[in-house]
């Protein structure tokens, strides 16, 4: 028997799995540059701003964890902007986004590399830089090919070792803090102007992309209905708590002055001395592998999501939709992501794909926000046609959840279209040339189909 075919995955994906794909989503290399431009921009408001632009966030977040209830096939975004717009709007949303997804991938080689340079200077240098990412590219696709469970109990790992240090690092770092002269120079602290908070709030939003990768493998994750929504809304509420302790201790050990180094690891170096600052140098190479392996095992199931919806045909929709008969993995999504990765990787032509990558993340939460306000709106036709009885009944016990659940995908959109208000005019072209090129492609692919229509 073959071990190619164009099946279906298994589930293999269990609540604290899940919750580990939104944290990994999360938590990569950002948070080890943040808490000094945070501090520079607000200062001693810095760390509230976490908390009330989270819980903005949060919003989104929920939004995304009700469609995963309603729609629990794998692919995330682009079954969703296809239950919403079709076809055409379903393959646009797969192609910027996964273009978005692998820049990322790209990118954070770069920067996993960077700080194990740290440590080992040579693996900067041409050649070594290089050899580790084709090391780093092959080790990534063989994890992801060999199976889910392999990779998840890799991700459980690498979980393990990159929340201990944060853990000791806040444990430490609070039971020497002065905690008198702390809480008196918070009290004292002076909101800041609208402009500035609007520039951390941004900072802020930006730390928060990436929690979605979770709604990508809904059809590989047990119960999907109520795992989702649990791990989305829990994680990203311990996460936006996580933020403000990092961001407290940071601003009352290290203030407002700029570290020679990264600022978590500059502040491991006061808190534990060079010890420290060389355990948080390697959590943050942990950290961005973490990142990289949730990312990779979602953003594979992209293409493969699009193969099972038709939305790539002929030959290659065949290739991205095969199932390894032994290993239960689209295995041939995989190498073509590990591939493509790697190639941008080696050559360094992610950078300019960079510049839209967050603008389209963000236009893509705008578009699923919609698909969520117009499915709830065929649902309250439905409930409209009840006998006045039933109506009546429900509406009494259940009409202030009701106008609650309509309310925070306002709220969602309203973050969403501010954030993209945000973006510079370089984005928002390479984003409609990102567009542009899958139109182009669209039309390529389905030019038969659109004919007969």
């Amino acid at each position: 028997m073959s071990s190619l075919n164009k099946g279906l995955l298994t589930k293999g994906i269990g609540g604290i799995g899940a919750a580990l794909l939104v944290l990994n989503g999360l938590i990569g290399a950002g948070i080890f540059a943040l808490p000094a431009k945070m501090a520079a921009e607000l200062g001693a408001f810095s760390p509230y701003i976490f908390l009330i632009f989270g819980a903005l966030m949060l919003a989104i977040v929920w939004c995304f964890g009700q469609l995963a209830a309603r729609y629990q096939e794998t692919g995330g975004p682009v079954v969703y902007a296809r239950k919403g717009f079709g076809d055409a709007a379903a393959f646009q949303t797969g192609f910027v986004y996964y273009l978005a997804r692998a820049t990322a991938i790209a990118a954070n080689m770069h920067v996993l590399l960077l700080y194990a340079g740290y440590v080992w200077p040579e693996i900067n240098t041409g050649s070594g830089k290089s050899f580790a990412i084709v090391v780093l590219t092959t080790a990534l696709i063989t994890v992801n090919i060999v199976g889910l469970k392999a990779a998840m109990r890799s991700l459980d790992t690498i979980s393990v070792l990159k929340l201990v240090p944060f853990v000791a690092l806040i444990a430490v770092g609070y039971w020497q803090l002065d905690f008198s002269t702390a809480l008196t120079s918070s009290s004292a602290s002076v909101i800041p102007a609208f402009d500035t908070i609007s520039a951390g709030a941004l900072l802020t939003l930006y730390a928060f992309i990436g929690f979605e990768t979770v709604v990508v493998t809904s059809g590989e994750t047990n119960s999907p209905k109520k795992t989702i929504p649990r791990a989305l809304m829990l994680t990203v509420s311990g996460i936006a708590i996580f933020y403000f302790c990092v961001q407290w201790l940071y601003w009352h050990t290290v203030g407002p002055e700029k570290p020679d180094s990264a600022p978590l690891i500059a502040l491991a170096n006061m808190i534990f001395g060079e010890t420290g600052a060389l355990v948080m140098t390697l959590t943050a190479v942990v950290s961005v592998a973490g990142n990289l392996l949730a990312n990779m095992i979602s953003t594979s199931r992209l293409t493969y999501s699009m193969a099972q919806q038709s939305l790539v045909p002929g030959k290659l929709g065949n290739i991205l939709g095969r199932v390894h008969n032994k290993f239960a993995t689209p295995y041939l999504s995989i190498l073509v992501l590990g591939l493509f990765a790697g190639a941008m990787a080696l050559s360094g032509s992610f950078v300019w794909l960079a510049i839209s990558s967050v603008l389209a993340r963000l236009v893509v939460y705008a578009m699923c926000v919609v698909v969520l306000i117009k499915a709830q709106q065929g649902s309250l036709r439905g409930a409209s046609e009840q006998s006045p009885s039933i109506q009546g009944a429900a509406g009494s016990k259940d009409s202030y959840v009701n106008l609650l659940k309509r309310l925070i995908p306002l709220v969602a959109l309203a973050v969403c279209a501010w954030s993209i208000a945000q973006s510079s005019t370089n984005a928002w072209l390479f984003l409609l040339g990102e567009l542009a090129v899958g139109a182009l492609l669209y039309l390529a692919l389905f030019s038969k189909k659109l004919s007969k229509g």
